[in-house]
């Protein structure tokens, strides 16, 4: 990108000189001298800039500035006025400040060499310094519709990062309930009931399971949660009474519940098969 840019100045830089020295063929050889040596001058700085950029800081920043505007009053031609609008437009889109001066050495040039005349040119001049200030702001208004964009995209990935942040760090809030609740719990039956009142659940009933099956499953005309759970001998079945049917459909709670209901194994090791039911 910075290459390309490189190759517009430098190809602007060398039709200006050609420009001038085209202006200079008609000149008396003392006259000529006056436009071809700085022009030259002027060429090989340029040249030299482009081979190895950053070498002539001050050529690139101030160069033109004096060359071009030197040149076009040393060629003593009203022509030289237009060899100051290039710049006008190859700054525009880039330091705003040196085109504006380019803008106004083009608008002395002009009283120069039209005098009152030049009265006319001033709108087209103003026109041609606007309209090189256009690929700017139209890049301006892309790049902040860019960040804008951005921006959007962040705070959005940022608001999902939050909410996983709070549902992973509630998560935890309730596996250390759960762990202070068994901690707490001397006998399976104070920990059923500290489960309970923990979840404010209507009931909750443990029972033996002859037949095993994978997954919990629920209840809904008893408004209920059914866990099977593995003993060290055996099945059993944790059954949790919701207070709500609509939360049957509380995939949280649910979760919590199963890994409540998979903790009651440490309080257990087997049901005898006469062993009644616990319920709370």
């Amino acid at each position: 990108m910075l290459r390309d840019i490189a190759l517009i100045f430098l190809g602007v830089r060398v039709l200006t000189f050609a420009f001038f020295i085209a202006l200079s063929i008609d000149k008396t050889p003392r006259e000529q001298a006056l436009v071809v040596i700085p022009a030259v001058v002027y060429l090989i700085l340029t040249i030299y800039n482009f081979i190895k950029p950053g070498s002539l800081k001050i050529f690139k920043n101030y160069g033109d500035l004096f060359f071009v505007p030197t040149i076009a009053l040393l060629v003593d031609a009203k022509e030289a006025l237009w060899s100051i609008l290039p710049f006008v437009a190859l700054k525009g889109s880039r330091k705003t400040f040196e085109s504006a001066l380019f803008l106004w050495l083009s608008v002395g040039l002009s009283f120069y060499y039209y005098g009152k005349l030049s009265v006319i040119f001033l709108p087209l001049l103003m026109a041609h310094f606007l309209a090189s200030l256009h690929p700017d702001l139209v890049e301006a208004l892309q790049k902040e519709r860019f960040y804008i964009k951005k921006l959007r995209n962040a705070y959005h990935k940022l608001s999902k990062d939050y909410g996983q942040l709070e549902r992973d760090s509630l998560e935890l809030k309730i596996d250390k309930l759960l762990l202070e609740k068994l901690k707490e719990s001397p006998t399976l039956e104070r920990y059923l009931y500290e489960i309970r009142e923990l979840f404010g659940l209507k009931g909750i009933k443990l029972m033996p399971l002859s037949n095993y099956y994978e997954r919990a499953g629920i209840d809904k005309s008893t408004c209920s949660f059914q866990l099977p759970i593995k003993l060290e001998r055996g099945y059993a079945q944790v059954i949790f009474y919701l207070n709500n049917p609509l939360e049957l459909y509380d995939e949280r709670l649910l979760k919590n519940l199963e890994k409540a209901g998979k903790l009651i194994n440490l309080y257990v090791e087997g049901f005898e098969e006469k062993a009644k039911e616990i319920a709370l």
